[in-house]
C-alpha cells in the first residue's frame, strides 16, 4: 500500500501528496503527520519546525506552508493528532544543500499523540512505538522511567513526574521558598508561560525524593535563562549576601546583553528565609563546581 492509499484508508488527504508528510481528515477533525525516524525519540517526535521553511540554499521547502496549516488546525481548531513512522533514506541528498528528504519506507501504524511546542519546534508526544526512533531518549525520559521503576504508589508517581518536568509540587515549593511570587528570580518577569522551575542539583543526581522536591533546590527562571543555567553556561556566585550572575566565556556577551543577560546581575533572593538559604548555598555550590569544570 502506498502512503497516499494508507492515508486515504484513514479518510485523510494532503494538499501536497508528493512532498508533504502531513495529512488531514476534516470530517473527524484529525491531523496525521509522518514521524521521521531521525527526528524521533522514545518519548516524542519532532514533526515540524519553523526552521524548516528554507533549505541551505535559501529556497522555500516544499510542503512547508501546507504542513504549517495542519499544525495550526491542532493548535487552534481542536483537531486531534496522530503519527505514523517514516524511515529516512539516508543515501539521498548527500549534502547537496537542497534540504530534500526521501522516504525509504513507512509503517502502517498510527499512534495517538498530543502536540507540544518548544520554541520554533513542534513535537508529537505520546505512546508511539519506540522501535522506530533513532534518537536517544532525553534525560527527562530516563528519569521518568526511573520513577516508574522505583515508585509503587500511583499518586506519588504522578506527583514526582510532574515535579520532574518543572510543574506540580516542585514548582509550588520553589515559588514558596523564594517568596517572589510566580516570576523570574533574575529578571522579575511574571509571564507564567515562559517560566521554568529549574533544578539546581539535577534530578538524577539527587540523593532522595526530598531533595528532588526541595524548593531550595530550584530557581524559577525565564526559559532562555533556564537553558543557559541547565547547560552550565550561566551560574550565580555569592558575594557577601548577594548572588550575582557569572557567564561562561564561550558565550557571545554582546548578544546576551541584548537579552538582558550580563555578568554581575543580582538574584532576587531577599525574601528567602535563612533556613532555606543554607540549603540553597549547598545546592548552588554543587552547580558552581560543574560550571568551573566546564570552563
Amino acid at each position: 500500500m502506498s502512503r497516499k492509499s494508507f492515508m486515504e484508508s484513514q479518510g485523510a488527504t494532503s494538499k501536497n501528496d508528493r512532498y508533504g508528510w502531513g495529512f488531514v481528515n476534516h470530517q473527524d477533525k484529525v491531523v496525521i503527520f509522518g514521524a521521521w525516524d531521525v527526528y524521533t525519540q522514545p518519548d516524542r517526535s519532532l514533526i515540524f519546525s519553523m526552521a524548516w521553511e528554507k533549505n541551505e540554499k535559501g529556497r522555500k521547502q516544499n510542503a512547508f506552508t501546507e504542513n504549517l496549516d495542519y499544525i495550526q488546525l491542532v493548535e487552534n481548531e481542536g483537531y486531534s493528532l496522530k503519527t505514523f513512522p517514516i524511515i529516512l533514506d539516508t543515501q539521498f541528498d548527500q549534502g547537496s544543500g537542497t534540504g530534500r528528504s526521501k522516504m525509504k519506507s513507512f509503517v502502517e501504524e498510527l499512534s495517538n499523540m498530543v502536540l507540544e511546542k518548544d520554541g520554533e519546534n513542534y513535537y508529537a508526544v505520546g505512546e508511539h512505538n519506540p522501535q522506530y526512533s533513532t534518537k536517544p531518549a532525553s534525560s527527562v525520559t530516563n528519569d521518568i522511567i526511573d520513577i516508574f521503576i522505583s515508585t509503587v504508589d500511583k499518586t506519588e508517581q504522578q506527583s514526582l513526574i510532574m515535579s520532574r518536568i518543572g510543574q506540580g509540587r516542585f514548582r509550588k515549593n520553589v515559588i514558596d521558598v523564594w517568596g517572589n511570587g510566580e516570576c523570574c528570580a533574575l529578571t522579575l518577569v511574571d509571564v507564567r508561560e515562559i517560566l521554568i522551575a529549574s533544578h539546581i542539583v539535577p534530578w538524577s543526581v539527587c540523593d532522595s525524593n526530598e531533595q528532588r522536591l526541595d524548593g531550595a533546590n530550584g530557581i524559577l527562571l525565564c526559559a532562555h535563562i533556564d537553558r543557559l543555567f541547565d547547560s552550565y553556561k550561566l551560574t550565580f556566585v555569592k558575594h557577601g549576601h548577594r548572588y550575582l550572575t557569572k557567564l561562561s566565556p564561550t558565550l557571545n556577551q554582546a548578544i546576551l546583553k541584548g537579552l538582558a543577560i550580563e555578568t554581575g546581575v543580582e538574584l532576587c533572593l531577599d525574601k528567602m528565609e535563612p533556613k532555606f538559604q543554607n540549603r540553597f548555598d549547598d545546592y548552588l555550590s554543587h552547580h558552581n563546581k560543574i560550571f568551573e569544570q566546564k570552563l
